[in-house]
């Protein structure tokens, strides 16, 4: 019966498929989100399914996709005061925030904690929006990227700016009511605060040279001038905002807690 019982345990251990590279690394991100920053598997899911609706970069910049989003999310947002003439820079500003600020913090988390990185190219993320036009939750096709693992942390995060950041930025940027200037500068002082939440993690060594390989390098390795430098700058002992992100000209939209016009 031993002998029988130990086959056959034998036969299940050879017959269960092995997980995959790609099922391993997504696993793996999950369960450090999930013992870190759970809040964040609200709007993030790894590996899995993409509703039918969802969509890639390629698909929801396309113009008349992107121009219904946004005229969708106009509509909400004016929607206690449709008689006032509708700003698109702030709207737009806005409506970046939301798509970068959900999507940033996780791939920070999988980054720079990971021994393998993510693939960080548009067509491996699916983003859902919500009924009133702005990003939802993003569903990531986990790949890992042998070439971004062998990087240190600072490189890594250069990466993220140019292979998942930078469509996003120029594909807002093109519609012509935006600056890029004033995206990324939303989005250093995005990456900045995320940095400050992951200091226990990252510890002190790390943290300045992430700070000054983002915020105070003129260029990015490659020689490509980095979006964002100096949108954060130190004042009074801090690192603070450089630019007003503009929300404060929309109706119903509470100002930053640290808007630089206050």
């Amino acid at each position: 019966m031993a002998f029988r019982s130990a086959t056959l345990a034998a036969d299940i251990i050879w017959r269960t498929p092995l997980p995959s590279p790609e099922s391993a690394l997504a696993t793996s991100v999950r369960e450090k989100i999930n013992e870190l920053r759970p809040h964040l598997l609200d709007f993030i899911r790894l590996d899995e399914t993409p509703p039918h609706q969802a969509k890639t970069l390629a698909q929801w910049t396309r113009p008349g996709e992107l121009s219904s989003l946004l005229a969708t999310y106009s509509d909400h947002i004016y929607r206690n005061q449709p008689t006032l003439p509708h700003e698109n820079k702030p709207l737009i500003s806005l409506w970046a925030q939301w798509y970068i600020g959900l999507l940033v913090p996780p791939l920070m988390l999988a980054l720079l904690t990971e021994a393998q990185t993510i693939a960080l190219s548009p067509e491996h993320f699916h983003v859902e929006f919500h009924e009133t036009g702005r990003a939802a939750c993003f569903w990531i096709d986990v790949r890992p990227d042998r070439f971004t693992s062998l990087l240190s942390p600072a490189d890594r995060m250069e990466i993220l700016i140019t292979r998942a950041l930078m469509p996003v930025v120029d594909a807002l940027a093109a519609t012509g009511e935006i600056n890029a200037k004033l995206i990324w500068s939303n989005t250093g002082y995005l990456i900045h605060w995320y940095l400050g939440e992951m200091k226990t993690l990252l510890g002190d060594e790390l943290l300045d040279t992430l700070r000054h390989r983002c915020f105070f390098a003129k260029q990015l390795s490659d020689g490509q001038d980095n979006p964002l430098w100096r949108t954060v700058v130190p004042r009074d002992g801090l690192l603070v905002r450089r630019t007003c992100c503009q929300r404060y000209r929309l109706p119903d939209v509470q100002q930053c807690g640290d808007c630089t016009l206050k």
